[in-house]
């Protein structure tokens, strides 16, 4: 598998930002890795729908899908999404191979922070963040194709610890 693209978005397999993705890098398969989803056939049979035509998806555990980009030696572009910073630790924990990580979309809520117009986290997540960046994991947030990038990873390096 080539990996052209590792995305966080909690959203997953999205109509608009997978078209632009996609298309842009001449993406041939995604391959969603994520246990919840993994394991519920109606979640996953949805979102199977929003795949582009002519694009392979499959949708895997966080494991199997470490193991099978490992494995592969096909050179299938393929873009690598995860719900979040926790299933983008446990992929880079089981193995994954990642040098820079597209991070798009992860929504507000309680107790979360806004760091980009499109990326909230927790305090726990930010620490996630902040440890995947120190591994050398460049973070990148960026929404779609064409526009503007954060360095996450410096931007959250540069969060005061009691803040988050």
């Amino acid at each position: 598998m080539d990996i052209a693209l590792i995305r966080v978005d909690d959203r997953l397999i999205h109509g608009q930002v997978v078209m632009g993705w996609t298309q842009a890098l001449g993406i041939q398969q995604i391959l969603v890795a994520d246990d919840a989803t993994a394991a519920n056939p109606t979640q996953k049979n949805l979102m199977l729908l929003a795949v582009p035509a002519g694009v392979r998806a499959d949708i895997l555990s966080i494991a199997d899908s470490a193991r099978i980009v490992e494995q592969s030696g096909s050179d299938v572009k393929t873009i690598v999404i995860v719900k979040g910073p926790r299933e983008l630790k446990a992929l880079h924990d089981a193995g994954m191979k990642m040098t820079e990580v597209n991070v798009g979309n992860v929504h507000t809520g309680p107790g979360r922070k806004r760091l980009t117009k499109e990326v909230h986290a927790s305090d726990d997540e930010i620490a996630i963040w902040r440890e995947l960046s120190d591994q050398g994991v460049r973070l990148e947030a960026q929404w779609l194709p064409g526009t503007a990038r954060t360095d996450l990873g410096k931007l959250v390096a540069g969060l005061s610890h009691d803040h988050a």
